[in-house]
């Protein structure tokens, strides 16, 4: 479950003292490691010019591509496998006047990460969170799949309170704070987690109902329809490799999905025949469905 760290520290750390010590003292891949270093992101928050500087230089130079910031992050600094930026939570009463985009938050809607993070209250009120936590290996991942979300408790993220979210375990529905409030959020970015999913969870329901579309994934399988859309003979081979090798399951359904649109039907159905076998339910029982075969001889995917 997520985690909130009793930290104090009373000095100030800058960008480049937190990307030294996290780059030489801390294993990304270890919680307990991340967790240890807590008191080097509340010593961040410390420093009371850190966001506003970065966006005074941000408002310099508006116009330049390479800096400009979201209505959301303000990006900080970044080491080996992680990075740092500021994230901005509206008021409601901000974005129902239309001072801030509805779209550009996820409030309100349950979600996990598929990265670990520490944050840490910068400024303002801080919103509310509902948590609770589930078994990511349990999970197939397919739109309409019922989850077991276990609820955790609730938390007022207000200034200098620090916690730490777990990759594909901990699940949060935040609130809009009474007033704009800032975190600081330290980003874990190891390899694995450009292939690992995330989802969008219906509470009420115990259901998966959606992925984020700037997901690595998702990307991908934007690209993976289009080809399906507009492929030609070459575009085959690709799509049958990638169905058949790709790592990512839902990469791997896409692309067999696409080559089902392009390829003549008896080569379809051989591709569907080998998804059949493939280890992970979500692409077998897609495979299964498709040559009509009946559902229950797939492995299990409660």
């Amino acid at each position: 479950m997520a985690r909130v760290l009793d930290v104090g520290c009373d000095r100030v750390v800058s960008i480049a003292e937190f990307v030294e010590q996290v780059e030489t003292q801390v294993d990304l891949r270890d919680l307990d490691s991340v967790a240890a270093a807590a008191p080097l992101l509340r010593g961040l928050a410390n420093d009371r010019r850190l966001v506003v500087d970065r966006l005074n230089r941000q408002v310099e130079h508006l116009f330049r591509r390479d800096t400009v910031a979201s209505a959301q992050v303000l990006y900080l600094g970044e080491g080996r496998d992680f990075y740092l930026r500021a994230n901005i939570w509206p008021s409601q009463h901000e974005i129902d006047s239309g001072r801030m985009s509805r779209n550009a938050f996820a409030y309100h809607l349950a979600h996990d990460h598929n990265y670990s993070f520490m944050t840490v209250g910068y400024h303002g009120p801080g919103y509310r969170t509902a948590l609770y936590d589930y078994d990511h290996d349990r999970v197939s991942g397919y739109i309409g799949e019922t989850v077991d979300l276990r609820y955790v408790g609730e938390q007022h993220f207000g200034m200098g309170m620090v916690m730490l979210y777990e990759a594909s375990r901990d699940v949060h529905t935040q609130h809009p704070p009474e007033a704009l409030s800032v975190t600081l959020n330290w980003m874990i970015a190891t390899p694995e987690v450009r292939l690992r999913d995330q989802f969008f969870f219906d509470l009420e329901r115990r259901q998966l109902i959606d992925y984020p579309l700037e997901l690595d994934g998702s990307r991908r399988i934007s690209v993976l329809r289009m080809a399906g859309d507009i492929g030609n003979p070459d575009t085959l081979q690709l799509l049958h490799d990638l169905a058949l090798t790709h790592p990512c399951r839902r990469t791997r359904l896409a692309a067999c999905t696409s080559f089902a649109r392009l390829a003549p039907a008896s080569e379809v159905r051989a591709l569907w025949q080998r998804a059949c076998d493939d280890p992970e339910p979500m692409v077998a029982l897609a495979a299964r469905r498709q040559l009509q075969e009946p559902v229950d001889a797939v492995t299990s995917i409660d």
